[in-house]
């Protein structure tokens, strides 16, 4: 049966809109654009008024279309570049050592990676590139290491770990091995008896029993004299505090810890005496006023526990940073040497060296100490020796020359004390024992070398400033250097060097300049576990790490910043150690300041800054 007119309109508008484009008196029929005759067909006004309706219709339906194909296309690009992105950071991070952790005993070292410092040990580096390294390790009074490492991705966390060897004394290396570890056996023996066990390091115990070991590290004799050097350290170091000396116990606690870096006892008995010390700084006046009267009656250091340097090492323990008390400290040291120096001047030798032997024991932090004890002892030396001097002055600067250091060291120090050195001399000895890592000595000589237009004296002073720099008194290199271009440089320290060195220096001190402050909070340690329980104490952030020390210093720990974090929630504070977390009631506001601070510290102090 056909359909009627009426049913073929409505038929027309459920058509697929194929057909309706297709009646659209704008649409062209096949074969117009071959030229040929192809009759425009005219829509009825009924079906034209259908078509327009239809249109309009589909207008806002075409606009959506529009919309979503602009979205999608926005949505593709932003996928291409995460997915760029992603794939640049899984290839960087490929290239990446996550974390390096170099360790040093003693520490303290410089440690450089290539030409780049990465400051004293213990560091921590973090995102280095993988590749081949020259790694430099120094440390005054020890032998450099330089070794090629090769960083790569098979460990996300590596630690190096290194066993400085002590600087042999010149007089000994030209003895056979066995023959040096006999003589090294006998002075530890000897030290050890005298009481000398570490403190000086050099001409101690303890340093004869590391030379012995840096030859044989299976020394029965030197493992078993390490552990008694440990046990006498500890136990001098309790009888002192007991006795009330606790600058002494302070000094024997600090060695305990840097040498002994495994000796968990050494290091909570050194977080207690802290915290004992800290709430003590009322004493420090008096015990000030008492240096100042010792001072003044003569009493230098005896009697030993009633003198000027004790009462002022008291104080110093309890207040690092108390200025008379460093100036009395520094002024005893000061009388001392100078006596010392009165008993050489008029040739009694034995005085001299036994006050200088005084002076090393007392003040361990006096670095010229041990090149006067030397100065002392090559003095008398070259007194008593009878061989022609002018020979061992031509010897000593032809081995320097040769750049046989440590063969120039004895002969240029004869050449010295017997009168026959210019300044060639006192700067090649001064040279010689900067090479060997002396820099002690290496500065006392290059102090000698008398001011002049010549070359030598602008070399000095320029060695003087990489001397201030291995020891990181920036602020005294720059003074040598700029000092050094100001007067023309020399041969080996032109102009362009010493620009250089200045340049480098002036940068890392306004570096420095952006350091973060200490932040201490009133904080209560919950400490868990079944019977809970609580104490108060300060909480403290600076450069060292955290620092607790609560229940009146019975409840005290410490970290340093390497992997320290903190939670807040509420007013509960959480800080995340190495090994464990502890928990702490605070003052959100408290506890925000000590997050940011903490946060400073360790961007600070990062290895890669």
């Amino acid at each position: 049966m056909m359909p009627n007119e009426k049913d073929k309109k409505e038929s027309f508008g459920d058509s697929d809109p194929s057909a309706e484009r297709k009646d659209d008196a704008s649409i062209q029929l096949p074969g117009r654009d071959q030229g040929l005759y192809s009759p425009r067909i005219e829509p009825s006004p009924m079906l034209a008024a259908e078509v327009n309706s239809k249109t309009t219709r589909e207008t806002p339906r075409a606009k959506f279309a529009n919309r979503w194909w602009l979205l999608s296309a926005v949505s593709a690009l932003a996928l291409i570049a995460l997915t760029v992105s992603a794939i640049y950071l899984l290839a960087r991070r490929s290239s990446t050592v996550d974390q390096l952790v170099i360790l040093t005993v003693p520490s303290g070292a410089e440690i450089k990676l290539d030409a780049t410092d990465y400051g004293h040990s213990p560091v921590k580096l973090e995102q280095i590139a993988a590749g081949n390294y020259t790694l430099t390790i120094t440390k005054d009074g020890f032998e450099p290491i330089v070794e090629n490492v090769t960083l790569s991705r098979s460990q996300p966390l590596e630690y190096k770990e290194y066993k400085l060897r002590p600087i042999a004394p010149s007089d000994s290396l030209s003895l056979p091995v066995e023959e040096r570890i006999k003589d090294y056996q006998q002075k530890a023996d000897d030290r050890f008896a005298r009481g000398r066990y570490a403190i000086p390091y050099e001409d101690s115990a303890y340093y004869y029993a590391q030379l012995i070991l840096s030859l044989d590290s299976s020394n029965q004799f030197a493992l078993e004299m390490t552990e008694r050097i440990r046990k006498a350290l500890y136990q001098s170091a309790q009888a002192a505090a007991a006795h009330g000396d606790v600058g002494q116990a302070q000094e024997i606690y600090g060695f305990l810890v840097e040498y002994y870096p495994h000796d968990e006892e050494a290091r909570l008995s050194q977080v207690r005496l802290e915290a004992q010390l800290s709430t003590r700084r009322g004493e420090v006046r008096d015990l000030v006023r008492k240096a100042e009267e010792a001072l003044q009656a003569g009493a230098l250091v005896d009697p030993p526990r009633a003198s000027a340097y004790f009462y002022s090492k008291q104080a110093l323990a309890i207040d690092r940073l108390n200025e008379r008390a460093k100036a009395i400290h520094n002024e005893v040291n000061e009388k001392l040497t100078a006596e010392s120096q009165q008993a050489l001047d008029r040739g009694d030798y034995d005085a001299a060296i036994s006050i200088q032997r005084q002076i090393a024991q007392l003040f361990p932090e006096d670095r010229q100490a041990q090149a006067r004890l030397h100065d002392a002892v090559a003095a008398q030396q070259a007194e008593s020796r009878a061989n022609d001097p002018e020979n061992k002055r031509r010897r000593g600067l032809d081995n320097y020359r040769a750049e046989n250091y440590s063969d120039a060291i004895p002969d240029l120090l004869s050449a010295i004390f017997s009168g026959r050195a210019g300044p060639e001399v006192i700067f090649s000895l001064a040279r010689s024992y900067f090479k060997t890592g002396q820099l002690d000595n290496a500065e006392s000589y290059f102090k000698k070398v008398g001011p002049s237009d010549d070359d030598v004296y602008r070399s000095a002073i320029a060695s003087l400033g990489d001397i201030a720099i291995q020891r990181g008194d920036s602020a005294r290199a720059l003074e040598r250097f700029k000092e050094a271009r100001r007067l023309g440089g020399s041969t080996m320290y032109p102009i362009g060097t010493l620009d250089e060195k200045i340049e480098r220096i002036e940068k890392k001190q306004k570096e420095k300049e952006a350091e973060p402050t200490p932040v201490t909070i009133s904080a209560r340690h919950q400490h868990g576990g079944i019977l809970g329980g609580s104490c108060s104490g300060p909480l403290t952030v600076d450069s060292t790490g955290v620092r607790y020390d609560g229940g009146n210093g019975e409840h005290v720990f410490a970290s340093n910043l390497l992997g320290v974090a903190v939670r807040i929630n509420g007013d509960e504070l959480t800080l995340q150690l190495q090994k464990n977390s502890q928990k702490f009631k605070v003052s959100k506001a408290d506890a925000e300041r000590f997050r940011e601070a903490l946060a400073r510290y360790q961007q600070t102090y990062s290895p890669n800054k």
